[in-house]
């Protein structure tokens, strides 16, 4: 049996990379604002509409298919207070950290330093932090489902109702649990039933053909502030993430379980040991490059998401391998 599951080792630096090609073009579908002298352009936010459906989910999903790999497989079972401990050195407190660098480095105006709001809000990471607070909740919901075996299908697809419900904002990360516990919970069941699910034939393009309708309808349906839009904009967005994590798990694990020497480059393994880093520093560059910087005025509209893309991807590469040289740097993101 191998030792590595050679479809993570592709997935997760794609989703990862498709997640910084987002950012660097975010600001053109209202995700951020517009820097000066910049404009909308049309055809950039329907790229990121392309790829917002579901890289995010996806990878909370690798989380969980990872997750059962080690408990399936590696028969790896941890006491659920060593578990806890040994995420919330994996992702809390690189999450405070960076929070903090986050805060003074963009947020020094909009929180006040020490009071009950920047607690709050430093509880649950600020900017692109939020996910490292979340993931470790959705960890604990693995942790949870997989000790008392609930596999009912009434639990799955109650989690599937709860992740379209809107929940109102609470501290720690834990009002955005109840959107990707599901996709946790799903990529531990894809990893139970792979084998299953490798054998449907078409399944794959079927996938990524209803993913590519639900983008322009999506777009279509209108928003507002009703909740009945809200819902559907919410179950549109359900079949999107799960319809394009399909697409691109099939599309990847066919390749890989049909050819079984197959292994991918080494540079693609070793591209996936740098994610957790370049999830950390590409928003920061971004944000920099963007807001404090003469450059948007420099390479206008229509370069600036690329100059953006190529500065922050080679930065975020180079510190993060410069970050694990380092004995506290492999702790905090290795």
């Amino acid at each position: 049996m191998k030792k590595l599951l050679y479809e993570v080792s592709i997935i997760r630096p794609l989703v990862i990379f498709l997640l910084v090609v987002m950012h660097s073009f975010t600001m053109y579908d209202g995700g951020w604002p517009l820097p000066d002298g910049i404009r909308a352009v049309p055809v950039y936010a329907w790229l990121v509409d392309f790829i917002s459906g579901f890289r995010i989910e996806t990878i909370a999903l690798i989380a969980g298919y990872v997750f059962a790999y080690q408990s399936i497989d590696l028969d790896k079972h941890y006491k659920l207070s060593e578990f806890a401990i040994k995420k919330f050195k994996r992702l809390i407190i690189p999450c405070i950290l960076f929070s903090i660098c986050y805060y003074f480095l963009f947020l020094t105006e909009t929180y006040e330093l020490f009071s009950l709001k920047f607690f709050l809000r430093l509880s649950s990471g600020f900017g692109h932090m939020w996910f490292l607070p979340m993931l470790f909740w959705c960890f604990i919901v693995l942790w949870i489902v997989d000790y008392y075996k609930l596999y009912s299908k009434i639990f799955f697809f109650a989690l599937a109702l709860v992740s379209i419900l809107p929940i109102p904002t609470m501290p720690l990360g834990f009002s955005r649990v109840f959107h990707f516990a599901f996709y946790c919970i799903l990529g531990y069941h894809i990893y139970r039933y792979k084998d299953r699910i490798l054998e449907i034939r078409y399944l794959k393009w079927s996938c990524l053909l209803f993913y590519l309708i639900l983008v322009v309808i999506n777009n279509i349906v209108p928003s507002g502030d009703s909740f009945l839009l809200n819902i559907v904009h919410r179950i549109i967005k359900l079949c999107l993430a799960c319809s394009g994590i399909f697409a691109l798990y099939l599309i990847v694990s066919n390749i890989i379980y049909r050819y079984p020497d197959y292994k991918p480059k080494d540079w693609i393994i070793k591209s996936s040991g740098l994610c957790y880093g370049v999830y950390i520093y590409h928003q920061f560059i971004l944000k920099y490059l963007y807001y404090y910087t003469p450059i948007p005025e420099l390479v206008g509209t229509y370069l600036l998401p690329w100059i953006g893309l190529s500065i922050a991807l080679m930065i975020s590469v180079v510190a993060t391998s410069l970050t694990l040289r380092t004995k506290f740097g492999r702790f905090l993101i290795g």
